[in-house]
């Protein structure tokens, strides 16, 4: 038996808890695996009174997709590697240079990231030893006696400890929702607008972005506490709440309203869109951001009977609707907006020239665009 140590972890969005129940589920599809919660500022030492198996995985992140058998295959390459104390995988997002590594494949979709993980787990054995710095690790496997002695919590645990990286052994970590900086954005937004508003605003590095860019006043509306304390550091103003209620009780106008992966997290997008148009300018612009539906690789998980939830992308548990271009085209009318344009997103994917392939082959016309984009850019006129 191998025990995981997972950290304690509650949010009041939903996005975060259920990327941390995914985290413990797949953790636990593995035979043999004890599960303990652990406080994350406590000792490692205590924590290691939790489990009673000779070796632990202590996971760090509560935000990651473990590989199958992550535990079992870490505590191989540590037994054969007894110079180490820790044995750990690699990362897309890890914070150590030589634990980073971006797979030979992407994947949009859980389905397509199992796929990559496991044939990474099937190539020949690639390690790498090193000397660990303060870098949080993600996840580790380590024997539960070098975790007795240790005094730091779980995630410093390892600071100047020779640890080994499995190469063939990937875990997916989740950038930081809020805290991401959309610079695709920045070109679309006008040089010349003066009032700027961002629905979903996060911790408002794009605001910030803007506000160094050209003199303008950015306010932003953002559904969690922690996000919108730290954006109001960093833009004019902020309103805390649900987008629907706090669009009724704004009482200025502004010349660019920004929604990014905004209208599938709201119940009703088709009247926010509406409202939106009392609080822009004559001739002000709509940008907004939205996944596409459509997408191949969804399409490819859905033939198989796939459909699987994620803390962010094409599948964030958030979304409570979702678009094609047509439906995007649609609401934009129906609300009122003059459309200026609406532009594909895409991003590396064999998904979707071997489902177009697939498709043709079988004499079923299909919109290759439709099929590739992962979203839409949506650039809309106030026509008030």
């Amino acid at each position: 038996m191998v025990a995981v140590l997972f950290p304690r972890f509650d949010y009041p969005a939903i996005e975060e808890r259920y990327a941390s129940w995914q985290s413990q589920m797949l953790l636990r599809r593995d035979e043999d695996i004890e599960l303990a919660f652990y406080d994350i500022e406590e000792p490692a030492s205590v924590a290691a009174g939790l489990v009673e198996s000779d070796h632990a995985l202590v996971v760090t992140d509560p935000l990651l997709i473990p590989p199958q058998h992550l535990a079992t295959r870490l505590r191989e390459l540590l037994v054969h590697t007894p110079e180490a104390v820790a044995a750990l995988p690699v990362s897309n997002e890890a914070q150590h240079p030589r634990q980073r590594r971006s797979p030979a494949t992407p994947y949009m979709t859980l389905r397509e990231l199992q796929q990559v993980s496991a044939e990474m787990q099937k190539a020949p054995t690639d390690a790498d030893r090193v000397r660990w710095d303060k870098s949080d690790p993600g996840a580790y496997l380590c024997r539960t006696a070098f975790l007795e002695e240790a005094d730091d919590p779980p995630r410093s645990a390892l600071y100047e400890h020779e640890v080994v990286i499995s190469a063939n052994d990937y875990v997916h970590r989740w950038i930081r929702m809020r805290a991401e900086m959309r610079h695709d954005l920045l070109p679309m937004i006008p040089l010349d607008a003066k009032s700027i508003i961002e629905f979903g605003c996060g911790e408002a590095s794009l605001g910030e972005a803007l506000k160094k860019r050209q003199p303008c006043r950015v306010v932003g509306v953002e559904v969690d506490p922690a996000a919108a304390a730290v954006a109001r550091k960093r833009i004019d103003d902020v309103y805390c709440g649900d987008a629907q209620h706090i669009i009724s009780i704004i009482g200025e106008r502004f010349d660019c309203i920004i929604g990014s992966e905004l209208v599938e997290h709201i119940g009703d997008p088709w009247s926010l869109l509406a409202d939106m148009r009392r609080i822009c300018n004559p001739a002000g612009r709509l940008l907004l951001s939205i996944p596409n539906i459509a997408s191949a690789s969804l399409i490819n998980d859905l033939l198989i009977g796939r459909f699987d939830y994620t803390y962010i992308g094409l599948t964030c548990v958030g979304h409570i609707r979702f678009f094609t271009r047509r439906t995007i085209e649609d609401m934009l009318r129906m609300t009122g907006w003059q459309i200026t344009a609406i532009t594909p997103q895409f991003a590396p994917s064999a998904a979707a020239d071997d489902l177009r392939r697939r498709l043709e082959a079988a004499n079923i016309t299909v919109s290759h665009e439709d099929l590739a984009a992962t979203g839409f850019y949506v650039i809309a006129q106030n026509t008030a």
